[in-house]
């Protein structure tokens, strides 16, 4: 996907309450060294600002959450997530906010789990029937093969699932074992639910100790597993066995163990937190796999810092800093724990391109980092997620050289007004005026005005497309260098063009969207009319549709607490806000019920804007390329129709003028196009006109002044 249809917008989270904009600003948390002092701006101080710099790089880390199970604004979830890095990775226990001491992982990969309830299918010294199992359960479920030392021998167990609770974890055991595919493969295998109970043995001075014991009970045919646990503040070393669903389940565990007159003694496991250590069988071979039990967090890091940290569950890439696993609302999280300034140079690559104006860059660093203190612990356990719900951050893969300099020339500047740090909250493209927070959320807030916004730059170097009628009357929209001027016109005064090569698409909105298929396919040589130019669809100018009564239907009805009195054949918009947006639409004369108007962007499909306007239409005559005209049931609306006979059916997507020559699509049902302007909410800065601006001259503090009033540019 380009750049500039990623930028959809960089905001706020959505429903976000008007109040929070009023929010006092907060300093990251946690922090080490507390608040920074606030000194005024003062421009050239280098010597200043390359300490401040240095100060944030050592000292104020940003917390981002690439997975955590959250009420409002999840970053999305996993069940597990995978690390490497060029150098050996080391685990790090935290308690209290110290750490606890730390486990070396053994390798450059290592893989994370929650310890909760699973459903174990089969354990077996053939390895080709394990993953002949495993292959079967993954095709329905999560699920690893771990392999288990019995008796001089390696089996191999395959669990399926990641559960929060035992009743969860049975009821997909019953629909496993009620698979004929699955049965038949466990060959007589009794599959059952695995959960997080365990007896604890001793503690051991070493690994080596501890794997001594594991192996007693494992040839004894108990589960059992080296964990590193911390226990009253101590990372220690202990052997857990059990793995059982149930307490009741966990004490004939017990009695069994003590029943076989082991050398071990065990009781219930005690400890805040634990990593279970276990080998997992991949594909590719084998690697260290911890299940993460208990409330401690874990802290991940390379042996050389300058390293980074893949996480393959995150599309693969590669963070600095650390990451911190955890178990958070009964769910494995994962946050980053990187320095700010760090942070900022890839979000701003990740918000706007390289290759804008130093100034332009600049106004976004400042802004990104304004908008990222202001969070505070918004997020639970971290202060930002990684997507565009803050704002977006891929790790190294955006970092470039302009954007490093921006960040670095900016260093530690903040936004304030009244002392206290403002929601700098930005859109992608205003669509050449930004708006009110009243027409979007609700509320007014005197740093965020109605301002002209120069947004135009996206469409440099854009081609201009037609919108043209094809032979049998159905209209969409072509590039004008796929086609030849004629020099010709109809009859109805429409200019004639030509298409130069076969297999030309005719699209539904002047733009080619790779998921959106063309309307059709016209050969070289054929005739279509031109009834408009237009622009070609962007951020700045765009077009949606058009979408049949049924869709809006459907979308209004799933998507709003509309009550709609049938299927709509109309859609109007009844009151527009400051900057013009929509904030009330009415169909079939009932107002349309969304919590704030911004959501109308969803309601209607997913608009780019609430910035545009609703052509609808009727069941009308069409335009053909033969030019002949003809009113066909249109009431006042002129249509021209591509047939000589009265009375012919109207093609679907076919054209109507109004008496004005103004053109729409004629459909048997009512059919509605959304012509807009912009991308995002467009609230306080617009990206593309901050480029805009700096292509006129403005430095970045005047950027920022254009789009933030009444504020104060200081340095933490």
């Amino acid at each position: 996907m380009e750049k500039n249809n990623r930028n959809v917008i960089r905001r706020t989270a959505v429903g976000m309450m008007a109040g929070a904009l009023l929010m006092s600003g907060a300093s990251l948390a946690p922090l080490p060294g507390g608040e920074s002092q606030l000194i005024a701006h003062a421009a050239g101080a280098a010597a200043d600002k390359e300490a401040v710099s240095t100060q944030n790089a050592k000292s104020e880390d940003i917390r981002v959450a690439l997975f955590a199970n959250l009420p409002k604004g999840s970053p999305g979830e996993t069940s597990h997530i995978t690390m490497s890095s060029t150098s050996q990775l080391k685990v790090e226990a935290r308690h209290n906010a110290e750490s606890a001491g730390s486990v070396d992982a053994g390798a450059g990969q290592v893989r994370f789990s929650a310890d909760d309830y699973k459903v174990k299918l089969i354990e077996t010294k053939d390895k080709a029937a394990a993953t002949a199992v495993l292959k079967k359960a993954q095709a329905g479920n999560d699920a690893v093969m771990i392999e288990m030392p019995r008796r001089g021998a390696t089996f191999y167990a395959v669990y399926a699932g990641s559960y929060p609770t035992g009743k969860a974890a049975n009821q997909a055991l019953n629909r496993l074992t009620n698979d004929d595919g699955v049965a038949a493969l466990l060959k007589g295998y009794e599959p059952a639910v695995a959960g997080p109970h365990y007896v604890q043995t001793g503690t051991y001075a070493s690994s080596k100790e501890a794997q001594t014991v594991q192996a007693m009970l494992l040839d004894a045919d108990v589960d059992a597993f080296v964990v590193t646990m911390i226990a009253n503040g101590q990372l220690q070393t202990s052997v857990w066995a059990g793995q059982a669903e149930s307490e009741a389940q966990l004490e004939r565990i017990k009695a069994s163990i003590e029943h076989k007159n082991l050398s071990v003694s065990v009781r219930p496991a005690q400890a805040q937190g634990a990593l279970i250590h276990t080998i997992e069988e991949t594909a590719s071979g084998s690697l260290p796999h911890l299940r993460v039990n208990g409330t401690v967090k874990w802290l991940v890091k390379p042996a050389d810092q300058k390293n980074t940290i893949k996480i393959a569950e995150r599309h693969g890439r590669a963070y600095r800093g650390e990451m911190e696993v955890s178990l958070h609302n009964e769910a494995l999280a994962l946050v980053n724990e990187v320095p700010l300034e760090q942070y900022l140079i890839s979000v701003v690559g990740g918000e706007v391109y390289s290759s804008w104006p130093q100034e332009a860059l600049k106004a976004q660093a400042v802004a990104a980092r304004t908008f990222a203190l202001y969070q505070g612990t918004k997020f639970e356990i971290a202060n930002v997620v990684d997507t565009t719900l803050s704002q977006a951050y891929y790790g190294v893969e955006k970092e470039h050289p302009n954007i490093k300099q921006a960040v670095e020339d900016t260093a530690g500047q903040v936004l304030m007004q009244n002392g206290k740090l403002i929601e700098a909250i930005f859109s992608s493209n205003a669509g050449g005026k930004t708006a009110d927070p009243s027409e979007i959320w609700g509320g007014s807030y005197d740093y965020f005005q109605v301002v002209d916004s120069p947004d135009d730059a996206v469409e440099e170097g854009k081609k201009s497309w037609y919108r043209v009628v094809m032979p049998d009357g159905k209209s969409g929209y072509v590039r004008e260098d796929v086609v030849d001027k004629t020099g010709r016109h109809d009859d109805a005064g429409s200019e004639l063009v030509i298409v130069s090569e076969d297999g030309t698409n005719i699209r539904p909105t002047p733009a080619i969207q790779s998921d959106v298929k063309p309307i059709a396919k016209m050969n070289k040589g054929t005739s279509l009319a031109v009834i408009e130019t237009v622009a070609e669809s962007t951020e700045m100018n765009w077009v949606r549709g058009p979408y049949t009564s049924e869709q809006i239907t459907s979308w209004l009805k799933s998507r709003t607490k509309t009550e709609l009195n049938g299927p709509v054949t109309s859609l109007k918009i009844t009151e527009r806000g400051p900057s013009g947006r929509a904030v009330k639409i009415e169909a079939n004369g009932v107002q349309v019920s969304v919590s704030y108007p911004d959501n109308f962007r969803y309601a209607f499909g997913g608009l780019p804007s609430t910035l545009f306007d609703i052509v609808s239409t009727g069941a009308n005559a069409a335009a053909g390329t033969d030019g002949n005209k003809e009113v066909n049931g249109a009431g006042e609306e002129q249509a021209a129709s591509g047939t000589k006979q009265s009375g012919e059916k109207v093609p679907e997507n076919g054209v109507m003028l109004d008496e004005n020559g103004k053109s729409g699509d004629a459909s048997s049902e009512p059919t509605f196009l959304f012509v807009g302007k912009g991308n995002g909410h467009g609230v306080g800065m617009s990206q593309w006109g901050a480029k805009g601006l700096a292509d006129q001259g403005y430095d970045y503090k005047k950027i920022l002044q254009y789009y933030y009033k009444n504020v104060e540019l200081v340095k933490r």
